[in-house]
């Protein structure tokens, strides 16, 4: 896979999702402004919304991979800093659904969370345990979407990402440094 083509195209997307909001832009629209052909396109992607998951997945794996990241405090601040340094997530954010970007971000986070702590512990999560890396998911998803569309204006990043860190029990605040 072609990371750079990959890459333009997302770039494409979020771009015009900025300009002219989700709901508005087309595949069309996306290969035109990434300049690759239609068999491109569907060589990387499904449709607009695998390009938006694709975004999102980006998102929150620089989070994790950023050298400041090691622990989920750390992975709370850098990723309400990217929210603050990427305005295109807004207009992500306004999608609605169970494909939502918001849907998504919280699938991504229990995916990868569950991934980290399930490799740190050396060993499968228990229902009750998944449930507890679930529930925490949801929230921080849904917060920083409501942190991003100015609910919290006057909280910074690091403000934002410290007070959902505590909601971390220290059983599940593991070093990520080898996620």
């Amino acid at each position: 896979m072609n990371k750079f083509t990959r890459k333009r195209i997302i770039d494409a997307f979020t771009q015009l999702v900025s300009e002219y909001g989700y709901e508005n832009v087309n595949v069309a629209m996306i290969i035109k402004r990434a300049e690759v052909g239609k068999t491109t396109f569907y060589r990387y992607f499904k449709d607009k919304r695998d390009v938006m998951f694709a975004h999102c997945q980006n998102l929150y794996d620089t989070a994790l991979e950023n050298k400041e990241c090691h622990t989920f405090k750390d992975l709370s601040i850098i990723l309400f800093r990217e929210t603050e340094n990427n305005m295109d997530i807004l207009a992500l954010l306004d999608t609605i659904g169970y494909d939502s970007y918001n849907d998504f971000l919280y699938k991504y986070m229990f995916k990868r969370g569950k991934e980290i702590i399930e490799k740190s512990w050396g060993r499968s999560l228990t229902k009750a345990e998944e449930f507890k890396v679930s529930m925490f998911s949801a929230g921080c998803a849904k917060i920083l979407q409501e942190w991003a569309c100015g609910k919290y204006h006057e909280m910074s990043a690091e403000q934002a990402g410290e007070i959902v860190s505590t909601w971390i029990s220290d059983r599940y605040n593991v070093l990520l440094d080898d996620a």
